[in-house]
């Protein structure tokens, strides 16, 4: 099977990169013949479109020679850049599967598209074979509003399980992982730290992330925290992986979700994971057995939990050591990866959802 996979670069800030990068440490590039064309990199506007238009060019030659196109899917801008490539190839008479990771997909499609664009969305997702969803929640939404639900199969994230040694769960060291702002919940983070850091004076949290980092700092200020929190900037292989192994606990209070990446890795290192009930978060993790829920927005519970496993080693390891055996057993990318090649055995042999017999 020859496969073009398009989506952002490789190199750029996101869950996407991450996902494509496993992928290949996993081995899919041997499984099939595998190109894959990124279609934005991070960087100035001018940037961005001397790489969409070489994206554009170097796409015709690499889809004749492709049977299936993959197309890594967000929301807003990233929709209407992939919708261009997605109906070219239609044209050319090519297997099309989309690969939806945007968290904020729903909004986009009931909010912030009108009556001309939802049709517009429809009317892509109606072109692809298959449908990848990364929750049983965002299948439903999709069966819902966008595509027939027989069209979609639901891959979850997966991240390679690293070999570590024994993990220390003695520190009282937090790491957030993300986009700084709202979306991901940093601020409601930020502003429960001043009692937490009133209780427990060694508490050290630390920020890797780029976004709304110059806000995120002043609030720090304001709130008379910033001896207890680091702002490291986006962090990225040796150095993310050291915080990996360091840090006995992962906070994300995050408002909207897919499948996230950072919450996966942190499990697949060991630690003890805070989030919300959103997105195929809860998919992931079983509330007092491998992590700790909360609703988002909910400063007070998100507070009771940093403190709760703040007072005890004991919760902290078994949540972490319960939150890698599960990674291990079910979220571990070289699973994935074999979900995928059979997709795209499915898709070449013509089962399920095949757009043009409809």
């Amino acid at each position: 099977m020859k496969v073009l996979m398009i989506g952002a670069g490789r190199n750029v800030r996101g869950g996407v990169s991450s996902v494509v990068n496993g992928y290949y440490e996993a081995g899919l590039d041997r499984k099939c013949e595998l190109t894959y064309l990124a279609t934005m990199e991070d960087g100035s506007k001018l940037k961005k479109l001397g790489v969409a238009a070489l994206a554009r060019v170097r796409f015709e030659k690499l889809m004749r020679e492709a049977d299936i196109l993959h197309v890594h899917m967000s929301s807003d801008n990233s929709f209407y850049r992939k919708a261009v490539f997605i109906r070219r190839a239609y044209r050319m008479h090519k297997k099309i599967i989309i690969h939806m990771h945007g968290s904020t997909f729903d909004l986009f499609y009931k909010e912030r598209c009108n009556k001309r664009q939802k049709r517009e969305v429809r009317d892509i997702f109606r072109l692809a074979e298959r449908v990848i969803a990364l929750s049983d929640d965002w299948k439903a939404f999709l069966a819902k509003y966008i595509c027939p639900a027989e069209k979609i199969k639901v891959i979850y994230n997966g991240v390679p399980v690293p070999e570590t040694g024994k993990k220390g769960y003695g520190n009282r060291r937090i790491l957030f992982l993300g986009i700084l702002g709202q979306r991901k919940g940093t601020y409601d983070l930020l502003k429960v730290l001043p009692e937490v850091c009133r209780v427990y004076p060694d508490v050290h949290v630390y920020f890797g992330g780029d976004g709304e980092r110059e806000q995120a700092e002043r609030l720090s200020r304001e709130l008379g925290i910033s001896g207890h929190v680091t702002f490291l900037g986006w962090v990225r292989g040796r150095k993310k992986e050291k915080l990996l192994r360091s840090c006995s606990m992962y906070v994300l209070p995050t408002y909207h979700e897919g499948m996230p990446m950072s919450v996966l890795e942190a499990m697949s290192y060991g630690m003890a994971v805070i989030s919300t009930w959103v997105g195929g978060i809860p998919h992931i993790i079983t509330d007092g057995e491998n992590g700790l829920l909360c609703e988002a927005g909910d400063e007070k519970r998100l507070q009771e939990l940093i403190l709760r496993l703040l007072a005890s080693e004991a919760e902290r390891r078994k949540l972490g050591v319960n939150a890698k055996g599960l990674i291990r057993d079910v979220f571990d990318v070289k699973k994935t990866v074999d979900e995928v090649v059979r997709l795209y055995g499915e898709v070449m042999l013509g089962a399920g959802g095949n757009s043009r017999k409809r």
